[in-house]
Parts: structure tokens; C-alpha cells; sequence
């Protein structure tokens, strides 16, 4: 019993150090980009539309390509990894073509098998290990997630309303993206109460990206800076080291040049008395 609890503690251990905020992200953008097949293949999307799609598809394959290769550089060995390990099936999901697209639940099943061998302590230690960086990264997942969602809602809720101005889903998305920056351009805007709800949680969620980006360079900059500050510290301690070595030695040779001098002077006077 307690080898097997020793092994299992160790195989979750490992499991922790396996897995990170960045497999996370990597795993609900691959969820999104199954998601995103069912309006496209099984939907009767206008064209426009259609293109919004496909063009947020493509992104998410150059994204999936890039952890790919990312994974194939940090792998100790290349051709386990790829070939054992599921790297041939990261990189056939990483093809910008719908048939390959179910190659990316490879990366989601391996996510979700380190995940069932966590604990709450060791999922929460895995979100606080780099806290700036993971509420960074989560906050853009969930911005992107936004806008493609609310986007959506906002023009079912817009497309058939009086007055309305955003008729496709190509508008509701620039929209969605000019609301969220906070820029507010005006020139597409909800007329519907449940339209303008939508725009009323995108609007909070504009201000928390903000917060949050400028919380993330401010620790970023602080840290640089303290860095640089202990860095120029330890520098400053190793001069003062060597200073002490050198005067050290200088009064060491000194002690030995009085030495010398004292013997030399010891000799010329027993060779003078001996005249």
C-alpha cells in the first residue's frame, strides 16, 4: 500500500511538472477550434461569414504549428516525441484543412490525462508558479473567446431588428473587437436591449484587459529592474571583494619587503663588526 501511494504521489508529481498554464491555453484553443468547425461545415453560413471563420481557422493552425515546434525544441528526444510521444498528430492538426482538424483532440486528451493525475494544490500551484504570465495568458484566451461568441449573439439579436446597422457576422466581429479595445469607433453599435447587454459585458471586459496588460508590464518592468539593481549589487560586492584581496597582497609583499631589508641590514652589520 505504501509503495503504491509513493508511486502514484510520484506520478502526479511528475504530471505537475509536465503540465502548464501555456498546455492549458493550448488545450481550450483547441476546444474553440473544434467548435468553430460546426457553424462552418454544419451551419448555412453566408459567405462573409464563412470568411470570418476561416480566417480565425488559419490563425489558430499557426498557432497549433507553433506548439509544435516548440514542443519538438524543448523534447530531450526529437524522434520519441514526434513519433511515440504525438508529434506527428500535433503537426497533421496544425494543417489549415478540416480534414485534420481532429488531430488536435490528440493535444485536449493529453492535457486532460496529466490533469486527472493533479491535486487542487498542485493545479493551484501550476496557475500561481507565474501568476503575471497565466492571468495574462488567460485573459486574452477569454478576450478572443469573447469576441467570437458575443459576436455571434449580438448579430442574431441585431440582424432582424429596425434600425439595425450590424447585418452580418464580419460587422459584429469588428465591432466586438473595437468595443473590447475600448477604441469605440461608432460606426456599428446594437440597437436591441439584448445587443446592447452584449456590448455592456464586452465594455466591462475592456477595462479588465487593460488592467490587466498594465499590470503585467509594470511587474515586468519592476522585475527587470530589480534584477539589473542586484546584478549591479553583486558586482559592486565583488569589486569591494577584490579591492580587500588586493591590498591583502600589497601589505603581505610589504611585510615581506621589511623582512628582506631587515635581514639585509642584520648582514652588513655582523660583516662591519667583523672588520
Amino acid at each position: 500500500m505504501a509503495a503504491n501511494s509513493t508511486t502514484e504521489k510520484t506520478a502526479s508529481t511528475s504530471a505537475a511538472r509536465k503540465i502548464t498554464t501555456y498546455d492549458l491555453v493550448i488545450g481550450i484553443l483547441a476546444i474553440f477550434s473544434l467548435i468553430i468547425l460546426i457553424p462552418l461545415y454544419f451551419g448555412k453560413l453566408p459567405s462573409s461569414d464563412a470568411a470570418v471563420l476561416i480566417t480565425l481557422e488559419d490563425v489558430l493552425c499557426i498557432v497549433f504549428l507553433f506548439d509544435f515546434f516548440r514542443s519538438l525544441r524543448l523534447a530531450p528526444k526529437k524522434w520519441s516525441y514526434f513519433l511515440k510521444g504525438g508529434g506527428w498528430l500535433d503537426l497533421l492538426g496544425s494543417v489549415p484543412i478540416s480534414a485534420f482538424a481532429i488531430f488536435r483532440v490528440a493535444r485536449l486528451f493529453r492535457v486532460v490525462r496529466l490533469l486527472r493525475k493533479l491535486t487542487g494544490d498542485q493545479l493551484r500551484h501550476i496557475f500561481t508558479r507565474r501568476l503575471a504570465q497565466s492571468t495574462l495568458l488567460f485573459t486574452l484566451v477569454v478576450a478572443l473567446l469573447l469576441v467570437f461568441t458575443i459576436s455571434w449573439g449580438v448579430l442574431l439579436a441585431e440582424q432582424y431588428a429596425p434600425h439595425a446597422n450590424i447585418l452580418t457576422y464580419h460587422q459584429a466581429v469588428w465591432w466586438a473587437f473595437v468595443t473590447i479595445t475600448t477604441v469605440g469607433y461608432g460606426d456599428y453599435y446594437p440597437v436591441t436591449p439584448v445587443g446592447q447587454s452584449l456590448a455592456v459585458i464586452l465594455m466591462f471586459f475592456g477595462l479588465g484587459i487593460i488592467g490587466v496588460l498594465s499590470s503585467y508590464l509594470a511587474t515586468t518592468f519592476i522585475s527587470l529592474q530589480r534584477r539589473r539593481s542586484e546584478r549591479r549589487e553583486g558586482e559592486n560586492e565583488k569589486d569591494e571583494d577584490d579591492d580587500d584581496d588586493d591590498s591583502s597582497s600589497r601589505d603581505a609583499e610589504l611585510a615581506a619587503i621589511r623582512e628582506e631589508l631587515a635581514a639585509l641590514r642584520k648582514l652588513f652589520e655582523e660583516r662591519y663588526q667583523a672588520r
